[in-house]
């Protein structure tokens, strides 16, 4: 199994299996006046991730950089 590294909301990492995401796409950004649910920091999320088992996952990277880093994450499993 091959992990992609991609960045949690917080800027954390967070390792993903890229044969589980079924869906990615643009996420809801945290408003200015800071009522995210991660806080006053003013987090923006780029991407959601959808897994097909399980919630979804917003990570800093946008939906561009993720799908290609998911694409070779399976390519690299597949070889």
């Amino acid at each position: 199994m091959r992990l992609v590294e991609l960045s949690a909301a917080k800027g954390g990492a967070v390792w993903v299996n890229p044969d589980l995401v079924i869906y990615v796409g643009a996420a809801e950004t945290a408003s200015a006046s800071g009522s995210s649910m991660y806080g006053g920091n003013n987090v923006r999320n780029a991407t959601r991730l959808f897994f097909s088992q399980g919630p979804g996952l917003d990570v800093k990277e946008n939906v561009a950089d993720v799908v290609a880093r998911l694409t070779e994450g399976a390519a690299a499993q597949g070889a």
